[in-house]
């Protein structure tokens, strides 16, 4: 689960960033804005895939 969460937050981040700057080098502010927005939402995705993946990791001993 962790894993598919950190793959997914990675390439909302994408998407929000290439999406977000092209729409806004072609005027289209408010798609734009819109795009722009799933880059914090894949943040805090990939940021729960990672701590997810860290607690859920078998123990050493």
């Amino acid at each position: 689960m962790g894993r598919y969460a950190v793959v997914f937050g990675i390439l909302l981040t994408a998407a929000g960033l290439i999406g977000g700057f092209t729409a806004m080098f072609q005027d289209a502010d408010a798609l734009a804005v819109n795009l722009l927005m799933l880059v914090p939402l894949g943040f805090a995705a990939l940021l729960t895939g990672v701590v997810t993946t860290q607690f859920s990791r078998p123990s050493d001993e």
